[in-house]
């Protein structure tokens, strides 16, 4: 399930900026298919009142949300960035996270990140079979911080 604040939605994508339940703030950015979403609602008082950090003005005006009409043009957006996770239909318990090297209309190419924040193959995905796109969130600048460090320590001792 999924939590936040609407930033855009259409028949093709929905864009929100994602609360975290465990820090309980709001944590980067979300796009999923709009066929994805069964149903949403409103918060209730309850809700808002477990917000710890309101941070989300971070959030408003960072995107350009005027260019981010289907998930093509979203990865065209998010080229720059230095990590973005994605997650596809043929597998939705794992998920890919790198760094746009090649887009095409119908593919992403992705440098990917493991988990020890280290730059490993390159993966080639169908835009058609993406149903979910995470960027700037904990999870990313996390792995990025890691490496920033590791590059750093392989630095000094050369």
């Amino acid at each position: 399930m999924y939590s936040g604040i609407c930033l855009k939605s259409n028949n093709k994508i929905f864009i929100f900026i994602c609360f975290n339940d465990e820090t309980k703030e709001f944590d980067g950015y979300s796009i999923i298919r709009n066929y994805e979403i069964e149903k949403y609602r409103e918060w209730d008082e309850e809700e808002l009142s477990e917000i710890k950090n309101n941070n989300y003005p971070e959030f408003i005006g960072k995107l350009t949300l005027e260019k981010m009409s289907n998930m093509f043009e979203c990865l065209s957006q998010l080229k720059n960035e230095k990590l973005i996770s994605i997650f596809t239909e043929i597998d939705n318990d794992s998920y890919f996270v790198g760094r746009i090297k090649k887009l095409s209309e119908n593919e992403v190419e992705l440098k990917l990140m493991n988990e020890d924040a280290e730059w490993t193959v390159n993966e080639r995905i169908k835009i058609a079979e993406i149903t979910y796109i995470g960027f700037r969130t904990s999870i990313e600048k996390e792995l990025m911080n890691k490496n920033v460090l590791q590059q750093s320590t392989v630095v000094k001792n050369k």
